[in-house]
């Protein structure tokens, strides 16, 4: 069985996982469009291959056997791995521009800065030359907390090692991270000085001989101060590797809006993608400090070994095609979320990549695609609802919930545990995700004598297959427009967020809805039966 991990990254996250891999015993391929690789001689092991100056061309297959297509050095080169790890280094883009700055030898960046102190003997005689620095973050645009960090390390490293007075203007300091209200305190003690703004920032100049000046008032004691530091240190944005978007898109993995690798997605466990057998790693799929990254690697390990599984995930139903009924009209291989449709002779689906999240089988025009235990009939067989005959006096709403297992019907439960009351008429429905909802379920429900639907999905971004509460929604409301065309009630058929913790609105929302119900009355449904 193939156990070779390829890695794309050269920086110490990547490292670290290769590292960590060759370790246990596993072969590593290090890619990198470098044209270099700077291992440490600690990996120096037969296990590991290093691609140098490599750009991905393809990515076929699944988790066990993804076989990659790179040029390397002007070669085309096929590989078969096991899994895929991201793990880029994120880029940081100075902030000269917003301060009004250009770069100079005494306007650096902070990653110009940080070169210094770990640099060589005469750029360390550079800073013991210097008095004063000034460091500017979060002035203009808001900062990330591992930038503030990396900053108020730099300044404790000038005040302790260096004796240099450092000024840190700033507007809102992030210090919500892990440590970092005591980083905060601890620089201050060394001496490091914390000028914070609230409305308006300071007025800085930049003389042709390049020299600094900042003029502001000081919020605390009113008075009007003047500062020219020898050095002044610019924030950075850190935004994603340069190629995130080209791997991502060959990989087929979903990025978040800022173009890390990787959606924030509640439902996932941190390093995993929307592919099973990929997964991202450290800064390329957030910003992250060098405790995160660690950190980021030992999931990967975890992950890779299988102790790391989604567990509402492991079922022996997954979703397959008839193909005397398929067409090929691709629908389910363009909206399947986790890319386990392939067209080879015929469109089939892969089992081990498979999430059973029923979006293919629900959006299937010719109904080709099924799960079993997620059919109309199966779903609807454990509904067992009473005799469809009430009088208007004893009128009891029967409603049907489909809940997403990861959050609605995790939201019921614990409105049972909280103690809330739920309709007596409720029957909770719980669905691997709500995009597995298709017409034939809602109307099967109505037609087996529900007075009332209701389709509760995760919020949205937080969805486990991504869209799937967005193609929940669509379903809805073009049947509440049928409904409203034909004379029926769409106010029978409720759609509704909710996330796991949700337990008293749960409670409420199906509370409300069956007021609802009681108000209509009996479905007309049930009296044509």
């Amino acid at each position: 069985m193939n156990k070779k991990i390829f890695i794309f990254g050269n920086g110490s996250c990547a490292h670290h996982l290769a590292k960590e891999f060759l370790s246990s015993g596993v072969d590593v391929i290090l890619a990198t469009s470098d044209k270099t690789a700077d291992v440490s001689s600690t990996m120096d092991s037969v296990a590991l291959e290093i691609l140098t100056n490599t750009k991905l061309l393809s990515c076929q297959g699944i988790v066990g056997n993804f076989r990659l297509t790179v040029v390397c050095n002007g070669e085309r080169v096929t590989k078969r791995v096991a899994e895929i790890i991201i793990a880029e280094e994120d880029r940081r883009k100075p902030n000269f521009s917003l301060y009004g700055l250009k770069a100079a030898s005494n306007v650096i960046s902070q990653s110009q800065m940080k070169t210094l102190l770990l640099g060589s003997s005469h750029e360390k005689n550079i800073l013991s030359e210097a008095k004063t620095v000034g460091f500017f973050t979060g002035l203009v645009n808001e900062s990330h907390p591992v930038v503030a960090e990396e900053i108020m390390h730099l300044a404790l490293n000038l005040q302790s090692d260096f004796n240099v007075q450092t000024y840190i203007l700033t507007k809102n300091l992030k210090v919500a991270g892990n440590g970092l209200e005591a980083l905060y305190r601890k620089s201050k003690k060394a001496g490091a000085v914390y000028i914070k703004f609230t409305d308006n920032i300071p007025a800085i100049h930049q003389k042709r001989d390049n020299d600094i000046q900042i003029e502001f008032i000081d919020e605390i004691t009113t008075k009007k101060f003047r500062l020219s530091p020898d050095i002044t240190v610019v924030d950075e944005t850190i935004v994603p590797f340069e190629n995130a978007a080209h791997l991502a898109g060959i990989l087929n993995v979903d990025t978040d809006p800022g173009g890390f690798v990787q959606t924030d997605n509640v439902h996932r466990y941190c390093v995993l993608t929307n592919r099973k057998g990929i997964m991202a790693a450290g800064p390329s799929r957030s910003i992250q400090n060098r405790g995160d990254q660690i950190m980021d690697a030992e999931n990967v390990a975890l992950a890779s070994a299988g102790i790391l599984v989604d567990r509402l995930a492991l079922t022996a139903d997954r979703a397959e095609v008839d193909t005397g009924q398929c067409i090929r009209c691709l629908t389910c291989y363009r909206l399947c979320p986790y890319h386990a449709i392939t067209l080879n002779t015929r469109v089939t689906v892969v089992p081990d990549a498979c999430e059973r999240c029923g979006i293919c089988a629900a959006q299937c025009p010719r109904g080709a695609v099924r799960i079993k235990d997620l059919e109309p009939g199966s779903v609807l067989d454990v509904i067992k609802i009473g005799d469809p005959i009430q009088t208007e006096k004893a009128f009891t709403p029967s409603i049907v919930a489909f809940c997403c297992s990861r959050s609605s019907a995790q939201a019921g439960d614990l409105a049972l545990c909280m103690g809330h009351n739920l309709p007596s008429g409720l029957k909770i429905i719980e669905v691997p995700c709500a995009g597995s909802i298709s017409y034939d379920h809602i109307f099967a429900a109505f037609r087996n004598h529900a007075d009332g639907v209701l389709v509760a999905t995760c919020h949205k971004g937080n969805c486990h297959s991504e869209r799937g509460n967005i193609f929940a929604e669509q379903t809805v409301e073009q049947i509440k427009e049928v409904f409203s065309q034909i004379g029926f009630e769409n106010d029978r058929l409720l759609i509704q967020t909710l996330a796991s913790n949700m337990g008293t609105e749960f409670a409420q929302i199906v509370n409300r809805f069956e007021e609802t119900i009681v108000e209509l009355g009996p479905s007309r449904l049930k009296k044509n039966q």
